[in-house]
């Protein structure tokens, strides 16, 4: 069979989606000999991504030059995939091209942008052109892959008929523990001389991470402690001023931002950390918590339904929306060791129920089935695509 996926936010250095689609097709090449994948993918992603794709030989790279959310992606996008001698295409995303008629399956992490739209989506006809093509994509595709039985209800909760095409597909983790040696000189490249919580993401609105470091600050200004709070992940260039907000606490000195890292500096991150935490208001998964708690690090999380779902009894939770009670369950983990200890075995034993894996099986499963083949046809040589 031959299978289109796009890969046009692939990558991790697109963050949360482009790892997604980055781990994901990676295992499937790695498990999967048999089918040929065409991955299509513009400028924006990352040559040694790229070279790392090339080394299948199942693989066909196909360039386009449209943009993801972009005019391109109805009209150009459209006619490439129209060329493409593909059976099934997955979309790891909800935008798409809403004329496209070949079977396709599409991945919706969260409904984020129907509750907190932002920036990139505040004004009303980019709102609903975004309407239009999540109905699309959940009305037209074959089949919806979620992260979380979360998503699952939430998709639900506003496109009902699509009940009965969703399955829920969890993710996993492929970062590797690094040596004690490359972990301490990580932790001198950023100057973190003080035991440190993690947190790992875009810096954008959805994480709250404004009132994040509020609790963090007000930690330190009542219970005097020496630890750091580090901020792993890029600035989401329609949020700059999320960054400035954590920078206009009063113990500012106790905080570093990374900016974006590569996985090797990133897992060393993890593997030095004294915790993770994440104050987001809206998620779909949580990948950097699982990734944590491959490195059995105790998590302080948000109270909501995904987190708790996701990261079961591995984390204490608080309210986001709470200095005090922020600060509260950090002083827990930093304080309190057999409490501490405690967490971290919860969180290693949470970790094993996450795994690429067995996520590929699952995916190829709903393509196979998604694309309505009775079996999987012959290779597809030498070809020649429009661009």
């Amino acid at each position: 069979m031959n299978i289109g996926v796009d890969f046009r936010m692939g990558g991790v250095r697109h963050g949360g989606i482009g790892r997604y689609a980055f781990e994901l097709l990676k295992a499937e090449l790695e498990q999967d000999r048999t089918d040929r994948f065409f991955v299509f993918y513009n400028g924006n992603v990352a040559k040694e991504d790229l070279d790392l794709l090339n080394q299948y030989l199942n693989v066909e790279l196909v360039r386009t030059s449209a943009r993801h959310y972009s005019f391109a992606e109805q009209t150009s996008f459209l006619r490439v995939l129209n060329n493409a001698p593909v059976d099934v295409v997955h979309f790891p995303n909800f935008n798409h091209p809403i004329l496209y008629k070949k079977p396709f399956v599409v991945t919706i992490h969260d409904m984020v942008h129907e509750r907190l739209s932002g920036h990139k989506k505040s004004r009303w006809p980019q709102f609903k052109a975004y309407q239009m093509e999540m109905r699309h994509a959940v009305m037209s595709s074959r089949a919806i892959i979620v992260p979380s039985e979360f998503s699952s209800k939430e998709v639900l909760g506003y496109y009902p008929g699509a009940e009965g095409k969703i399955k829920i597909i969890h993710e996993g983790v492929t970062l590797e523990e690094q040596t004690p040696e490359y972990m301490e000189k990580v932790k001198e490249q950023f100057l973190l001389h003080r035991p440190y919580f993690l947190f790992v993401g875009t810096l954008e609105r959805k994480k709250n991470i404004s009132m994040l470091a509020r609790g963090f600050d007000h930690l330190i200004e009542k219970y005097n402690l020496n630890v750091d709070l580090v901020f792993a992940g890029k600035t989401d260039l329609h949020y700059p001023e999320e960054k400035q907000k954590v920078l206009s606490v009063k113990h500012k000195d106790h905080i570093v931002f990374t900016g974006f890292v590569e996985d090797k500096v990133l897992a060393a991150l993890y593997g030095g950390a004294h915790a993770y935490v994440n104050a987001s208001l809206h998620e779909g998964f949580g990948l950097p918590g699982v990734e944590a708690m491959h490195f059995g690090l105790p998590l302080a999380v948000s109270n909501t339904p995904v987190f708790n779902e996701i990261y079961d009894d591995a984390a204490v939770y608080f309210d986001a929306t709470d200095v005090v009670d922020i600060a509260e369950k950090l002083r827990l983990l930093a304080q309190d060791k057999q409490f501490y200890e405690l967490r971290q075995d919860k969180s290693l034993a949470r970790s094993r129920f996450f795994d690429w894996e067995q996520a590929v099986r699952e995916t190829l499963s709903v393509l196979h089935e998604s694309s309505g083949l009775p079996e999987a046809i012959p290779v597809v040589t030498d070809l020649v695509l429009e661009t």
